[in-house]
């Protein structure tokens, strides 16, 4: 076996975030009292990302940009709504919301089978749970580090770091960390000197210049590599 663990995005990785972000968000319109369009979405999307940005850049913290990116939603549509009430209601939607890429349950069931998993997700805590224990992964990881409880966020190499603690393993030559953002998965993985797997499923440029190991277009790729049957390189 090439690697002794593998450490593993949430979002975009294995689970459908932008399906789940719509269904939540417009459950939360609704309970605050108006109808959510794909307008609404796209601007709250924007104005989410941006802030996700500032987070991994250490400028926001997780308690701040929970509500305030409805704060920010809500006064850009002209609503003096409770950003709070939002907020909450928006947590409590999303954390229901356990949709699946396609292939993940196969791919994280054969990877389990060979070496520990640990999810490692820059997430609230009460939705990242909520939406692991309510889905059909949760049998096949060994743990979860989410960065609200751990108080920072990938890119920071802590969080790789807390994950390999959490597979039990502490050569970092034999840990893979798999995901699909440059910007924290990837650079996550550079900072703390583990070897990445970019999934890219769009064969996006890696405009970043971050060190990339393996660069996969689907799940279905993932166990050659645990297992040493692709040079780094190919």
């Amino acid at each position: 076996m090439r690697y002794d663990a593998l450490l593993c995005d949430a979002d975009d990785t294995l689970f459908d975030f932008a399906a789940a972000e719509k269904n939540a968000f417009a459950e939360a319109c609704a309970q605050t009292g108006f109808e959510a369009t794909p307008a609404m979405l796209e601007q709250y999307s924007d104005i989410n990302r941006a802030l996700w940005q500032k987070l991994e850049q250490g400028e926001i913290t997780q308690r701040v940009l929970r509500v305030r990116r409805f704060e920010q939603f809500l006064e850009a549509i002209g609503r003096r709504d409770s950003a709070q009430e939002m907020a909450d209601r928006y947590a409590e939607a999303l954390s229901r919301q356990s949709i699946l890429l396609p292939g993940a349950l196969e791919a994280l069931r054969s990877w389990s089978a060979l070496v520990p998993v640990v999810i490692v997700t820059n997430g609230i805590s009460r939705i990242q749970h909520g939406r692991m224990d309510r889905s059909e992964l949760r049998p096949y990881i060994r743990g979860m580090v989410v960065s609200e409880e751990v108080g920072t966020a990938k890119p920071d190499p802590r969080m790789i770091e807390l994950g390999m603690q959490a597979a039990g393993v502490t050569d970092r030559s034999r840990v893979l960390m798999l995901g699909d953002s440059l910007s924290s998965d990837i650079a996550a993985a550079a900072h703390a000197h583990v070897d990445a797997c970019w999934l890219n499923p769009e064969g996006k440029p890696n405009s970043r210049g971050l060190p990339v190991a393996y660069e996969i277009r689907s799940l279905g790729e993932v166990e050659a590599l645990l297992k040493g049957g692709r040079n780094r390189d190919e």
